[in-house]
């Protein structure tokens, strides 16, 4: 902190005496009107006392006379009772006018009543006799009357003294303070005294230690400003040159001594001196101090040449006098800098201002320093209510609201992307692409966000775009697909034998319509794909599954394709399960493109090898094939979409060019990585790699082998041993072999309350399960009917439910029924579908062990459901002008609730999904696919059925 400047120090310190003297002088001035009080209320209260001693006195000698008159009775007598009576009127006269006693009004009451008791005592003794009047005198009332008076005229005396004696004490210690003041007064004002001696003697030292600094700090400023790149000249109050640093003097080309004591006005030419001059007489008449910085001035050199310079104007006190002080800079490349940057800076407004695009700079305090034509033209606002405003002033508060996180995200140093709309002047609704990008500063604000730059890209026309094509995507998949699904179908029927055995020449031309009917759908599903992965509206049903049956399920699939190239596929895998989050279709469809390529560009003889790895908590699959290779060329854009090498000898292979593409897009959406190496004439192989799953669910573990016994054998599932051992013997009287799952089985019952795991849960394993899922289950358990509500709405084929304790009769009918299956009655099926040629090709396939009804309509559906009970609905989601989703409620309202299956030929979102037992998309579906989901829905044993491959529905 400065130090308080001596003078006001001085001052502070008579100040202070000043107050304390004041100080003294009010206290002692107040302390003698203390005392003055004191001795008037000492007059006042011995005043009072004579006052009430002579009231005393006065009574009692009128009292005393009245008795002498009562024994004398004489007039004289009579006279002087009175004149004491008159004494007593004047003593309480007076005390009443002085206004000395609080309880007066009493007093006089009091003295009245005596005065009363006089009179009457001198009217008897006048007319009854002496004896009469001391009767009344001597009676107790007089008695109390003289008592009350006496006591009042004490208690009022008594009073007086306590008052004055207060006020004694209370003037003895004002006085005792005043002088404990007046002492310490006189303590802190030779303390005050030491401390001016101090004071002065401290300046003194002060003084010189600050003129041995001015001396050094003067020294050290002509030092620096000797030292100065700028030039430094020092005026006095006429304009006369006084100082000048090495600096001004090279740059105006003079000598020191030439420059000093010049007038400074011969700095700047000779036509414009008497303008500088009525400047610097400007500048003397502002108000000090005073500084002006950056004034350009024209100035000349001793040579005579003249130049730009900026000049910067104060003013400082030295000895008393004011001199001025300019510091000149050589503006010539400053201005020539100056140009240029004007020219950038115009040239990037103009090729800004003819991008269509929201282009602009706003500072750390969201301000607009910088913005192209586009933002007033699409805003509807001047350059000068952008240019210097907030963002929040700019869009408005409702608009800014929607952008401020995203705003607050780039200031923060993050790159930020969104889409927002934008309404016109002219009320057209723009939408925009926008993009900020943090802007770091330099020098001291290195490493610091200073702003962000706005990028806003019209997509409104993108936009449009976008919908027709989901429009055009929408429409093909209805309209292309449904009529596709019937072709593919009846050609699949007949080239199956449903109209009879076929001529040769009859195969051959419906083998040729299926194999381009099966291109066509192909290339369609193809190109849906590849247009849903490109809006990001593919949708994954993502779960932990083992990839090895998954992979080999993939090479069965294909080996027929692969028998027709001569080539063979082979799997390499190890022991261990591996698994990933995945779906399982969609994975399939990668390993059929990767199979596929492969396969074609094999020679015959060869070996298209699959590896599933584990390397660094990733799964990895390789596909390796012997083939040509990838060219060089074609190996930057092969995962781009129609991408095919243009050698003849790769475009007889076929193909859309979209299967790369779609893998890489499915691959990428699981989370993983897609890629091959490649090496010219030595084959290529595609790999690709997926997280690891850590956390694999419990899988159920049954032993391969059947017992030899030929007695059915019945999987117990019991968490009570004595309770398994009882249900074991009753199945084994009624012929039935049991155990507690070590063996292969033919039914098994489970209880719903399992050590660590709900019985529910356990069924629901054992139905996703490929082994068991068709295994007959038997619930025996306290709770079930609850877990049969439980189950109301997703069904999971229990074959019956059994309360404890066990009816033994009633556990061995049910076994025996869960074993025999119920073969006697067909399932019937409610197919809700508005084409006719795929209810027929539904009804086909399916006639062997199911009843079809049909509806093309959702009140015809309605009206069936309401008839009777169906034991599952094959569901279209698309009925003209309604759709297949209304009929749930109706579905879910049934008890029992029949499961459903959508075939559609749409995609379903994996959310909707989860209201249906399966999804199947037409076109997707083979003829056997479909046979197999209703089969398994159904509960019902499949037949393998032909080994031939089976046509696509």
């Amino acid at each position: 902190m400065r130090s308080t400047p001596f003078l006001v120090k001085i001052k502070l310190a008579l100040g202070i005496g000043l107050i304390l003297v004041a100080a003294v002088g009010m206290a002692s001035y107040l302390t003698i009107n203390r005392l003055i009080e004191s001795a008037q209320a000492r007059v006042r209260t011995e005043d009072t006392l004579v006052l009430l001693g002579r009231i005393a006195s006065s009574l009692k000698s009128a009292e005393s006379l009245g008795r002498q008159y009562l024994l004398s009775g004489s007039a004289a007598d009579l006279q002087n009772l009175e004149a004491a009576r008159a004494a007593l009127r004047e003593a309480i006269g007076r005390v009443r006018s002085a206004n000395l006693l609080p309880d007066q009004p009493e007093l006089d009451e009091l003295i009245g009543q005596r005065r009363t008791v006089t009179n009457q005592v001198v009217a008897a003794r006048q007319t009854e006799g002496q004896a009469a009047a001391v009767a009344i005198l001597n009676s107790d009332a007089n008695r109390q009357l003289r008592q009350r008076t006496d006591s009042l005229l004490e208690t009022a005396r008594n009073r007086e003294n306590l008052a004055w004696q207060r006020a004694q004490a209370d003037a003895e210690r004002s006085a005792q303070r005043v002088q404990h003041f007046i002492i310490a007064a006189g303590l802190l004002f030779l303390a005050m005294l030491a401390w001016m001696v101090y004071v002065v003697t401290h300046y003194e030292e002060v003084r010189k230690r600050a003129e041995a600094k001015l001396r050094d700090s003067e020294t050290m400023t002509r030092m620096i400003t000797e030292s100065m790149a700028d030039a430094v000249i020092t005026t006095t109050d006429d304009d006369i040159v006084l100082q000048a640093n090495a600096a001004a003097l090279q740059l105006f080309g003079y000598e020191k001594s030439e420059l000093i004591g010049r007038d400074v006005s011969e700095l700047v030419p000779e036509r414009l001196r008497g303008q500088y001059k009525s400047f610097t007489a400007a500048l003397r008449a502002r108000p000090e101090p005073f500084r002006m910085a950056d004034h350009d001035v024209r100035s000349m050199r001793k040579d005579g040449t003249e130049f730009p310079a900026s000049v910067s104007f104060s003013d400082v006190h030295v000895g008393g006098q004011r001199l001025f002080t300019a510091l000149i800079s050589d503006n010539t490349e400053r201005r020539r800098i100056t140009e240029a940057l004007r020219a950038s800076e115009s040239q990037l407004r103009q090729i800004t201002d003819t991008v269509p695009a929201l282009i602009a700079y706003l500072d750390l305090e969201q301000r607009f320093r910088f913005h192209n034509r586009a933002y007033e033209e699409v805003l509807g606002l001047e350059f000068e209510r952008i240019d210097g405003h907030t963002l929040a002033e700019v869009l408005g508060p409702q608009l800014y609201e929607g952008v401020q996180d995203k705003v607050d995200e780039a200031l923060r140093g993050y790159a930020v992307q969104y889409e927002r709309v934008q309404v016109t002047p002219q009320g057209d609704r723009k939408n925009y692409a926008m993009q900020y990008f943090p802007r770091y500063g330099e020098g001291a604000d290195e490493g610091k966000v200073v702003g962000f730059f706005s990028l806003g890209t019209d997509i409104t026309e993108l936009k449009r775009i976008d919908r027709m094509k989901t429009e055009f995507v929408s429409t093909v998949s209805h309209e292309l697909r449904t009529p596709l699904t019937s072709i593919r179908g009846s050609l699949g029927l007949i080239s199956g034998g449903v109209a009879g055995e076929l001529p040769e020449a009859v195969k051959s031309l419906v083998a040729i319509a299926t194999s381009n009917c099966e291109r066509l759908i192909r290339l369609i599903n193809d190109m849906l794909d590849s247009e849903k992965i490109e809006s990001g509206k593919l949708r994954l049903n993502l779960q932990a599954a083992e990839l090895k049956p998954l992979l080999r399920q993939a090479l069965a699939a294909n080996e027929g394709f692969a028998a027709q190239h001569g080539v063979k596929l082979r799997l390499r895998a190890p022991d261990a399960a591996l698994q990933a989050r995945i779906d399982g279709d969609r994975l399939m469809q990668v390993m059929t493109n990767l199979l596929s390529n492969a396969v074609k560009f094999s020679p015959a003889g060869s070996t298209v090898e699959v590896m599933l790895s584990r390397t660094a908590r990733q799964v990895r699959v390789e596909v390796s094939d012997q083939g040509p290779g990838i060219p060089e060329a074609f190996r930057n854009r092969i995962f781009q979409k129609f991408s095919q090498a243009d050698s003849s000898d790769t475009r007889q292979k076929g193909g859309s060019g979209l299967g790369l593409n779609i893998s890489r897009g499915l691959i990428e959406s699981m989370g993983g990585r897609i890629g091959f190496n490649s090496n010219g004439g030595a084959g290529t192989t595609f790999f690709f790699e997926l997280p690891e799953w850590r956390d694999p669910a419990q899988l159920l573990q049954l032993v391969k082998a059947r017992s030899a016994s030929s007695r059915p054998r019945i999987l117990i599932c019991e968490d009570d041993p004595d309770v398994a051992q009882l249900i074991s013997l009753m199945l084994g009287k009624a012929g039935f072999d049991a155990d507690l799952a070590r063996k292969d089985y033919d039914a098994m019952t489970v209880d719903l309350k399992l050590p660590g795991q709900n019985g529910l849960a356990f069924i629901g394993a054992l139905r996703r399960e490929e082994r068991t899922r068709h295994l007959p289950v038997v619930v025996i358990s306290a709770m079930a009917g609850e877990g049969k509500l439980q189950l109301k709405r997703k069904p999971l084929a229990v074959s019956d439910w059994l309360e404890k304790p066990i009816d033994e009769n009633q556990l061995t009918l049910s076994v025996r029924r869960a074993v025999a299956g119920l073969k006697n009655r067909k399932p019937r099926i409610l197919h809700v579908e508005d084409d006719l040629d795929i209810q027929h090709i539904a009804a086909a396939i399916a006639e062997n062990f199911a009843t079809f009804e049909f509806a093309a309509t959702l009140d015809e559906a309605r009206a069936r459901l309401r008839e009777q009970r169906f034991d599952l609905v094959l569901l279209d989601l698309t009925l003209g002008s309604d759709s297949g989703w209304d009929l749930f409620e109706d579905i879910d309202a049934l008890d029992p609730r029949p499961p459903v299956i959508l075939f559609s030929s749409s995609d379903v979102d994996p959310e909707d999904s989860q209201m249906a037992e399966a999804v199947l998309v037409k076109a997707h579906t083979s003829n056997t696919e479909l046979l197999n989901t209703i089969q398994r829905i159904l509960q019902i044993p499949g037949d393998p059925g032909p080994t031939r491959p089976q046509p696509l529905i």
